[in-house]
């Protein structure tokens, strides 16, 4: 048994088997993944790396003074506000390449020639790139004196220059002394819209420029110098469009209006400036009463019924008078610009009326005191009593006769509340617009020297000293000071009772203070 035994140990059959036994694996409930927290965003792209071209067209039109404040002639001198505007349109082209385009379009949007040999010159930088400069020029003012043997070259010089701007939409000649025999002013685009000829250009050049311009003309300003006959023709001129009429007129051109009331035919007209200019006029034309003056303008304003804006300007050497028989026959009118010496007493539709006064005296003369005395008596004239539709008056400060337009220029609306104030001050102009209260300051070169206009110079602040020096007043700059001087006249020379003038003292205070606003909202003519 044993040796079957251990046969049968032996056998296969009774083998042990040695089984190892593994742990079962646990397996683990799978947990939820958790997601990583998303990358921080990134920032957000420009939309593009450099300003458009619209953008930075509008950021250089506002470094630059506008141009109704600007005088391009030569006799404002090397350092006039136009020469500090001409040099930062060229300084803003030359920046880099992505300024050039909006700065060169500004430089070349208003060409003004002041010599001769500026002519060919602009005649040929258009030729080599019509395309690029010609279509830029919107506007071109010769401010010149054409010499004679200069005349046939000029004619067909200036002809080639109009012909190459086919955008061109206004036109300004103005010269001291006539045109020479050969030369002859450009034949202008049917689409210009703007022309202003000084006294340098007679009638028969007038009514030749009117002959092509006369169905898109908006506005218009001539000067009528010359008699009557000189005047006459047998042609009427439609200006169908023209909005804005300016006229210029010295003693010799007075009896003239009522003819040109029947030459130009101007069914759409609205605004209508008179400026009456001394020019060679004898101390008995200066002399000329208002009234016979005034008898003129209303019959001519009688024609145009539609007319809502009205300027008579009697020059700086004349006072103006009654000018209700003026307002009688315009019964549409809204906007009235006066003068010193005026005289009003009702209007059903009137709702501006601007006083203007000229910055012709000096700060120790006593004629100003009577002045302002007479400003603030026509002030209180203009109650809503004979005004009904009145909103309001305002007080405007011109500092020269080429601001004639800047009433329009500068709405009375635009500026409502102190909020609402705005000024321009660049190199050698300052503009400060607020309710009820224009001021306007231009420096004048005098030997390469700068000055201000004389109301704002005393001994105090002379030319020669420092400005910041010796202020008693609490203000913080020249133009502050003047305002507040003005604004202290403006009271001290009331001859109203005390209650009126502590308002107006405490208006004026309350007007000082606000030199914190910026805003530059003014009416630009449209393109």
């Amino acid at each position: 048994m044993f040796s079957r035994s251990l046969r049968s140990s032996r056998s296969p059959r009774y083998e042990k088997v040695t089984t190892v036994r593994t742990m079962p694996r646990v397996v683990r409930a799978e947990q939820p993944v958790r997601p990583h927290p998303p990358p921080p965003p990134a920032p957000a792209s420009l939309a593009f790396k450099q300003l458009p071209f619209e953008i930075l067209d509008m950021i250089f039109q506002h470094a630059v003074a506008p141009d109704f404040l600007l005088d391009s002639s030569l006799t404002a001198g090397p350092n006039s506000p136009w020469c500090h505007a001409r040099n930062m349109k060229l300084a803003l082209a030359l920046v880099s390449r992505t300024w050039y385009a909006p700065g060169i379009g500004l430089l070349y949007k208003e060409v003004a020639i002041r010599r001769l040999n500026q002519i060919p010159a602009l005649l040929e930088t258009l030729e080599k790139s019509p395309s690029v400069f010609g279509v830029l020029v919107k506007r071109i003012t010769l401010d010149m004196f054409v010499s004679p043997d200069y005349g046939a070259s000029f004619t067909r010089h200036m002809q080639r220059i109009v012909d190459l701007c086919p955008r061109l939409v206004g036109f300004t000649f103005s010269s001291p002394l006539p045109l020479p025999t050969k030369a002859v002013l450009p034949k202008l685009r049917s689409s210009l819209r703007y022309l202003r000829v000084d006294a340098s250009v007679s009638p028969a050049e007038l009514y030749d420029l009117l002959k092509h311009t006369r169905k898109s003309l908006v506005s218009l300003s001539i000067h009528v110098h010359d008699p009557p006959e000189h005047l006459a023709t047998r042609k009427i001129y439609s200006l169908p469009q023209l909005d804005s009429l300016t006229l210029k007129i010295t003693h010799a051109g007075v009896d003239a209006w009522s003819l040109l009331g029947h030459i130009l035919i101007m069914p759409k007209l609205e605004r209508l400036t008179f400026e009456l200019l001394a020019g060679h006029d004898s101390v008995e034309q200066l002399s000329l009463r208002w009234e016979s003056m005034i008898e003129p303008i209303t019959a001519f304003c009688e024609r145009y019924e539609n007319l809502k804006y009205l300027n008579i300007n009697p020059g700086f050497r004349r006072k103006a008078g009654d000018m209700q028989g003026v307002l009688d026959v315009c019964p549409n009118l809204e906007h009235l610009v006066v003068y010193n010496g005026a005289t009003l007493e009702s209007h059903p539709t009137l709702k501006w009326v601007d006083i203007c006064t000229s910055k012709m005296f000096g700060p120790d003369d006593d004629s100003r005191w009577a002045h302002d005395s007479a400003l603030n008596r026509l002030r209180k004239s203009v109650t809503p009593v004979g005004f009904p539709a009145l909103y309001g008056t305002r007080h405007l400060h011109i500092c020269s006769p080429r601001l004639h337009d800047i009433a329009t220029r500068l709405p009375p609306e635009s500026v409502l509340t102190p909020s609402e104030a705005y000024e321009f001050n660049f190199p050698g102009v300052y503009v400060r617009h607020e309710p009820g209260f224009v001021l306007t300051q231009r420096r004048v070169d005098v030997g390469g020297v700068m000055y201000e206009d004389p109301l704002f110079l005393n001994s105090d602040y002379a030319p020669d000293r420092d400005p910041d020096e010796n202020r008693t007043d609490g203000t913080t700059s020249a133009s502050e000071r003047s305002l507040a001087q003005l604004r202290r006249r403006e009271v001290n020379g009331s001859d109203d009772d005390s209650s009126e003038s502590s308002t107006l003292s405490s208006e004026c205070t309350t007007r000082v203070n606000m030199w914190g606003l910026h805003v530059c909202a003014f009416r630009p003519e449209t393109m």
